[in-house]
């Protein structure tokens, strides 16, 4: 008999400590299956914190980069100085200002505003910090890809007009640190496009997401396409530009009268010569003057 109750005495302890035992190894083996059968966390799921770059698709050439664009065939000329003092002003504006987006315009066409521009843009990616992106806004007659060489491709018609995110129109050039978005397709609706909220939208995002980028709008002559005064209050600066011996002196008056003035930061005198006596350095005529 005594065996017999130390059996049965041995079981109802077994009993008991399954009793209590029992639920906490069933809630231990159910967070154990839940933690291994977690999937690892993918990199949708991560937050990614550190500062953002713009991206940019595969980089395109077509052909050399036209030989006005002095900043990047001859950085160290004297033409190439002027625009690194453009540079300097908007990077470092007297009134202590913040510029980050720069409009690039004239009063008529043939006065060489894209070209100004891509000397701008250039000449911001080879400063040491920031990067730039170079917009040619000018739809009508776009030019900038010719500049730097670059075969045509969509552009910015084709992102306003469309639901796809901007990387998929950014296009590398044979700069560094620099991204450019070609104007885009033929459209029948120029105006109403880069007037548009979206556009809005594109410019400040621009400016506000990326910190460390400049802007640079290669934009319609102010008195032949509407949407110039629009783009103009939605940047920082504005640049005239004005040719010797092409541009009509009416013409520019009635441009800059319709821009605040507050927010043109200078004009780029085109297609003067000079010919630098003080500076023995330099022994070429240059034909690109900066104010």
């Amino acid at each position: 008999m005594g065996k017999i109750q130390e059996v049965l005495k041995k079981a109802q302890a077994e009993t008991l400590q399954d009793a209590i035992s029992g639920p906490l190894r069933k809630k231990a083996k159910k967070e154990t299956e839940k933690t291994t059968s977690k999937p690892p966390p993918s990199d949708q799921n991560i937050i990614d914190r550190r500062p953002r770059k713009l991206p940019a698709t595969k980089k395109l050439r077509q052909g050399p980069v036209d030989f006005r664009v002095i900043v990047y065939h001859n950085p160290e000329s004297l033409a190439a100085e002027h625009f690194k003092v453009l540079r300097g002003n908007i990077m470092h504006p007297a009134d202590g200002r913040k510029i980050k987006s720069i409009l690039i315009t004239s009063s008529l066409e043939q006065e060489g505003k894209t070209m100004v521009a891509c000397n701008l843009a250039v000449s911001i990616a080879q400063s040491l910090d920031p990067y730039v992106m170079l917009i040619d806004a000018d739809v009508r007659r776009p030019n900038v890809h010719n500049m730097l060489g670059l075969s045509k491709v969509k552009g910015l018609t084709d992102y306003l007009d469309s639901k796809e995110p901007l990387s998929e129109y950014l296009v590398k050039c044979a700069i560094d640190k620099m991204t450019v978005l070609q104007a885009g397709s033929k459209v029948r609706n120029p105006a109403e496009l880069i007037t548009s909220a979206k556009m809005k939208y594109l410019l400040e995002e621009a400016k506000l997401r990326y910190e460390d980028r400049f802007i640079v709008i290669d934009s319609p002559p102010v008195n032949l396409a509407a949407e110039t005064l629009i783009l103009a209050q939605q940047v920082d600066a504005i640049v005239m530009v004005v040719r010797y011996g092409i541009s009509d002196k009416n013409a520019v008056e009635e441009a800059l009268s319709k821009f605040d003035r507050s927010k043109i930061l200078g004009i780029v005198f085109n297609g003067f010569e000079i010919t630098p006596r003080k500076y023995t350095y330099y022994k070429k005529k240059y034909y690109y003057s900066a104010y």
